[in-house]
């Protein structure tokens, strides 16, 4: 608490003597058609300004130049773009630091999860004012993003930019070799356990897993599974992280299953991975030569469809920053329909609700072409759990361990869950005093 003091004094001070927010802004663009027109629109400044942006989701120096520079650059050739560095240490250190260098940055590039560490230190300025005056048009976005970053007392704190998305990407290697048929677009999770049971055998001195499993943190977000209770108590020892629990001892019990860990590109012994499409490309570029393919994300039969939490990697302003109205024009510049359309040709996923834009994903990757792209983007992203929290790291940092301690053996379901709630409930104590 004594943390939570010093950086919102750190914060005052940074915003005093910051100019009030002018809501002069630039008129709307093809983006906005839809939104009603606000009454005035002077004009923003033209003079020349740089417009700092907290690199805290990682974004690469390739990423920034294609479309952040370039775009910005083109639409506004007075602002210049500055990408900062997050700095090392917990979250709240980071910020700390950064509020006391004295030039916080004007942009934080942050993900709908992360941003909850900088609302809690008061760093975020809302934004619903702005998309008002400008007729910013939030229907174009993904609906749940949007959601995700509607906060409680504090309004829209943040505007989609890009998500990362999961699906079940499969070795065409490994089912041709045993002669099974690939995967189907969607399957359920009892449908994928059943498959990885075929697939999971050993052929000379090989030994090949069925289903390479996630996290069980990231398994769970397809469920939008909450940690923390509005009371500020575990959420561990519950039906749904039993339900959880139990799947994963049924897949370790497939004979063979347990002796080995498996990975889809690496050793190469495993059939079908749920992951996320930013680390398969990583992957994929290193070894272009893997044969592989994408489906569905899996999920059980009643919310068959449904993928993991959306994952939002999205734009804030900061609160203490003195270009607001500029800051928004970046913002503008870089979510427009030929940016997203860019950013999806290059394999990274756009954020609108208008899915042509992803007609070309991957096309300007390589190793993207000819994959089963429909079958994983039918799926759509989960709502973001009902009550996300900065403590939710302390829960599933000791949740994620079950699910090794039940492949080496331990098959006491109820007994881990309740061990692990009473730890939580430690934990959680322990850190928000």
């Amino acid at each position: 608490m004594k943390k939570t003091f010093l950086l919102s004094v750190l914060l005052a001070a940074a915003i005093a003597g910051c100019s009030g927010s002018s809501k002069s802004v630039q008129p709307g663009t093809d983006e906005n058609k839809g939104q009603p027109e606000p009454e005035t629109k002077p004009a923003v400044s033209a003079d020349p300004v740089t417009i700092s942006i907290l690199n805290w989701n990682a974004m690469t120096d390739e990423e920034f130049e294609r479309y952040f520079v370039k775009p910005v650059s083109s639409k506004h050739p007075n602002i210049t773009l500055k990408l900062v560095k997050k700095n090392s240490g917990t979250p709240q250190d980071a910020i700390a630091n950064h509020l006391m260098s004295g030039e916080f940055p004007d942009l934080v590039f942050v993900s709908n999860k992360d941003i909850n560490q900088f609302l809690l230190q008061e760093t975020i300025y809302s934004l619903d004012e702005m998309v008002k005056t400008n007729g910013f048009d939030l229907k174009r976005f993904e609906p749940s993003a949007v959601e995700s970053l509607q906060k409680k007392g504090k309004g829209l704190v943040s505007i989609p930019w890009a998500q990362n998305v999961a699906g079940l990407f499969y070795s065409l290697d490994v089912f041709d070799k045993f002669g099974v048929p690939y995967p189907k677009d969607l399957m359920t999770w009892e449908e994928a356990l059943d498959l990885a049971k075929t697939l999971t055998r050993k052929d000379g001195d090989t030994q090949y897993i069925g289903l390479n499993m996630s996290s069980l943190s990231q398994f769970a977000q397809s469920l939008s599974v909450s940690y923390v209770s509005p009371e500020g108590k575990a959420l561990v020892d519950t039906p749904t992280w039993k339900r959880i629990l139990e799947f994963y001892r049924t897949l370790y019990s497939i004979p063979g299953y347990a002796e080995v860990k498996g990975s889809l590109f690496g050793a190469k012994n495993a059939a079908m991975q749920p992951e996320w499409v930013s680390a398969i490309m990583n992957n994929a570029v290193k070894d272009p030569d893997f044969r592989w393919n994408v489906a569905g994300l899996p999920n059980f039969a009643e919310l068959l469809g449904t993928g993991r939490e959306i994952d939002a990697h999205t734009l804030a302003i900061s609160a203490s920053s003195k270009h607001k109205e500029q800051a928004f024009q970046v913002i503008q510049a870089v979510t427009t329909n030929e940016v997203q359309a860019e950013m999806s040709k290059f394999g990274r996923v756009p954020i609108l609700a208008d899915q042509k834009v992803l007609a070309d994903f991957g096309s300007e990757v390589p190793v993207f072409k000819g994959k089963n792209w429909d079958a994983m983007f039918k799926v759509k992203p989960a709502k973001l759990r009902e009550n996300a929290t900065i403590y939710d790291s302390t829960v599933l940092n000791l949740i994620n361990p079950l699910a090794e301690r039940i492949r080496k053996g331990e098959t006491d379901i109820n007994t881990l869950l309740r061990e692990t709630q009473e730890k939580a409930d430690a934990a959680l104590a322990e850190a928000m005093r």
